[in-house]
């Protein structure tokens, strides 16, 4: 059941490197058959869309010259016609008498003639279709007329579907059909050939007739005067444009797919073999890139025919009937050379094939010959692995024999001398291990004694609670004489309260955390996280304690009717063990009942000097009153007894002043707002509150109130402090003093500066100035109380205060206060 395993995983390996063999020569083969056939084919694809593209490109080019000369040459046939004078002198007459008609009357007269046509009219029709002008235009549409030309080609008689003229008034003088409108002035074929007058050829767009049911296009040309000055009317002559353009275009074809098409610049289909004539390209992204007024090919992303394969196109405008467009309709012509991309890369697809087949078979070689290479390779490494393996289990006791002649060999030859070489280090490695053994032994030994010889009681538990060591100070301390029960608890050895209880699981809890990440304690269900006051990281119990910690900042508990200081320390523990937790106890039992003891001495000693400064402050005031009073009784004189009384009444205050600043220095009963204050409002208005109730002689006072946030207090005690700091610097400069109030905030600290440039305070003093009526001030100047009430207000509300002296260069008082400090209503 436990060979299987280590057999399976040991041959994984042998066939993995038999496989990583086979594919490194694949890798080594195919990527550079892969890249280079990538190559071959984007090459070739590249030259055949150049090739191709210049190929379009010039036969577009071709074809365009063609159907323009075609297109030139209908032209000036049909221009033949506007130079007959006989044309020429019956328009003259036609406009000389529309000159002289009243506009009017031309008007009538034109409603008329059109009524008649609409109704068939034989007169007119006759005199339209059969008079002599209509039979010179039968002459030149049959190709009989004289012309010095060769004659009319079958094909553009046949493409013209109606040959007429019109006068200067815009109505059919002659005609070889009936099947026209009569009149054609508000036509744009015909203001655009008249060109006001000027004469101007005016080709027009592809439109339906849908009298004819097909698609056509026009040529208009004025007929000028005798004289060539003005145009006297316009000779109108429609194609059907699929049969004008298809013998030029359609017959031409390459392949199975190649073709040409005329197009406008707006995408609309003049001639094509396959799409309809007059639709519109499928993608209008093609429109710009075919229309240019250039030849050329293009990588279009469609081939306009409804397909969106990328396409090649060559392209190329039709110049000389371009430029009469242009003016006529702001379109141009172009010519249009496709190919399916399927015929157009079928080349260079065949070629991909057939590399792709000897591709294939040079892999199949590359994979023959990595099987055998990798046989011939992973045969002795299999034995190498295999003697590995003894060697390391020992049990390798015949030489490994290779005779591959290679590098393989000198490998097996070194396996045998390094078995040689390590049976001989685990002789020796025996005996080390027994004397290493030993000195674990003794370590542990002497660590157990060392841990007996403290006085302190000490703990070992792990995760769960469960006592694992105790030292002789703990069996003591808890009367365990047989040691410590198996499986017994911390909680169950030492007997704790609930609240003790709880104090301890909570801390344990946070000290579990770290080692395992998950808390694995059962908490009390009154614990909340909010109540936990224990460390991130466990202290060395062993370390010399600061002087100035406070005593309310230790961890005691009571075990047995005795006080302990306790702390917690990490225990490592050898590798695959989970760590454990030490609690080290420090018995402080006559330590709290001397530190009460002076406790209490401090506060009758202060009671004392609190009892004789009050005494030694109302005994002054007190001589007085009782002096005057004596006075009054043995004085007759009214004035006198006033003056007496007035002086009784000012001791009296003052006594009151003392009274008033006692009661306030030992217990303030103020009522009222406590909630955010700011301190800036606060200091100025102390400021003005002192300028307003004392005589402040003529003093320089500087401000720079920073904005900081404010603090939760009573309003009246803070200004109270800031009047007792102001009042004491105006009282310690003399006139022409700088005063100077500042404030901040930086550090998570608000600071209040209050900067005199008195006289300063004696060195000497500087520890006494918040002590109870300690002052500096000569007799009934103070009472000596207003900074112990600074300094009160400044820690009542979490603050500190600072000071700063040196004689003859002023005082500076710094107080601070945490930013975003919340008071509760009930500190007082």
């Amino acid at each position: 059941m436990t060979e299987q395993p280590a057999s399976t995983s040991r041959t994984s390996p042998r066939r993995g490197l038999k496989k990583k063999l086979v594919l490194s020569m694949l890798v080594v083969g195919v990527i550079p058959l892969i890249i280079g056939m990538w190559l071959t084919f984007v090459q070739g694809r590249r030259e055949i869309q150049l090739v191709n593209g210049q190929s379009f490109e010039a036969l577009a080019v071709e074809t365009a010259r063609k159907l323009d000369l075609i297109l030139n040459e209908q032209e000036a046939k049909t221009r033949r016609i506007t130079l007959e004078p006989q044309l020429i002198a019956a328009l003259e007459r036609r406009r000389d008498t529309i000159l002289e008609m009243e506009p009017a009357t031309l008007e009538a007269q034109l409603a008329q003639e059109q009524e008649a046509w609409q109704r068939k009219d034989s007169a007119l029709i006759r005199q339209v279709t059969t008079g002599p002008l209509a039979t010179l235009l039968l002459e030149h549409y049959r190709g009989t007329a004289d012309s010095p030309g060769p004659p009319i080609p079958i094909v553009t008689r046949t493409a013209t579907r109606a040959l007429f003229v019109t006068d200067l008034a815009g109505r059919v003088v002659a005609s070889i059909h009936a099947n026209i409108p009569y009149l054609h002035r508000d036509s744009a074929w015909w203001q655009g050939a008249m060109n006001k007058g000027v004469g101007q050829p005016y080709v027009s767009d592809l439109e339906f007739d849908p009298i004819l049911n097909i698609y056509t296009f026009s040529l208009s040309l004025p007929i000028m005067d005798s004289i060539q000055y003005q145009a006297i009317g316009v000779l109108h002559r429609v194609y059907d444009a699929k049969e004008f353009f298809s013998p030029s275009i359609d017959t031409i074809r390459f392949g199975k797919t190649g073709h040409i098409m005329l197009i406008d610049s707006r995408g609309v289909v003049l001639s094509c073999p396959i799409l309809p004539t007059g639709t519109k390209i499928s993608d209008e992204r093609l429109v710009p890139l075919v229309t240019p007024a250039y030849p050329g090919w293009v990588q279009a992303p469609s081939d306009g025919h409804g397909g969106t394969d990328t396409s090649i196109i060559g392209f190329a405008p039709v110049p000389g009937i371009s430029r009469i467009t242009q003016y006529s309709t702001g379109a141009t012509w172009h010519m249009f050379v496709w190919q399916s991309s399927e015929e157009l890369f079928a080349p260079i697809q065949h070629l991909f094939t057939g590399m792709t087949a000897f591709g294939l078979t040079a892999l199949g070689l590359l994979i023959a010959l990595g099987v055998i290479a990798a046989n011939r390779i992973a045969g002795p490494i299999r034995r190498l692995q295999e003697a590995a393996r003894l060697i390391g289990t020992g049990e390798l006791q015949e030489p490994i024999q290779l005779q591959t002649g290679d590098e393989l060999e000198e490998l097996a030859n070194e396996f045998n001398r390094m078995n040689e070489k390590l049976k001989e280090a685990f002789a020796a490695l025996k005996g080390q291990v027994v004397s290493k053994t030993e000195e674990v032994q003794y370590l542990q030994e002497s660590t157990v004694q060392i841990l007996d010889s403290v006085p302190d009681p000490i703990f070992i538990l792990d995760r769960d609670t469960v006592v694992h060591y105790l030292n002789r100070a703990s069996k003591e301390a808890l009367g365990l004489k047989n040691g410590v029960p198996d499986g017994a608890s911390l909680f169950e050895l030492l007997n704790l309260d609930p609240a003790a209880q709880q104090k301890f699981q909570s801390e344990l809890t946070q000290l579990v955390h770290p080692f395992s990440g998950t808390p694995r304690l059962g908490l009390h269900p009154s614990f909340s996280p909010s109540t936990a006051s224990l460390p991130s990281f466990p202290k060395d119990p062993l370390a010399p304690q600061p002087l100035e910690t406070k005593p309310e900042r230790e961890r005691t508990v009571e075990i047995h009717h005795r006080l302990y200081l306790y702390d917690w320390f990490p225990v490592k523990t050898r590798p695959g063990e989970e760590p454990r937790i030490g609690l080290v106890l420090r018995d402080m039992t006559e330590q709290a009942r001397l530190q009460e003891s002076l406790t209490q001495n401090e506060k009758l000693a202060s009671l004392g000097v609190l009892s004789a400064g009050i005494g030694h402050e109302l005994n002054n005031p007190l001589v007085g009153v009782i002096g005057f009073g004596e006075a009054i009784l043995e004085e007759t004189d009214t004035a006198q007894i006033k003056e007496y009384a007035k002086n009784i009444v000012e001791r009296g205050r003052r006594m009151a002043t003392i009274i008033q600043d006692f009661t306030g220095l030992v217990r303030r009963q103020t009522q009222g707002y406590i909630g955010p204050i700011d301190l800036n409002e606060q200091l100025a208005h102390a400021l003005q509150f002192v300028q307003l109730t004392e005589e402040v002689p003529a003093f320089s006072i500087r401000t720079d109130y920073q904005p900081i946030p404010p603090i939760s207090a009573h309003p009246e005690d803070i200004q109270q402090a800031f009047v007792h700091l102001i009042k004491n610097a105006f009282q310690a400069m003399d006139p022409g003093g700088t005063l100077f109030l500042g404030t901040r905030c930086g550090n998570g600290l608000i600071t209040v500066t209050v900067q005199d440039s008195g006289k300063g305070i004696p060195k000497d003093y500087l520890k006494k100035i918040f002590d109870p009526f300690f002052t500096t001030k000569q007799q009934g100047e103070g009472a000596g109380l207003g900074l112990t009430i600074v300094h009160r207000i400044v820690t009542k509300y979490g603050g500190t205060i600072h000071v700063e002296s040196t004689e003859g260069q002023g005082t500076t008082f710094t107080l601070t206060f945490p930013c975003h400090q919340s008071v509760s209503t009930e500190a007082s």
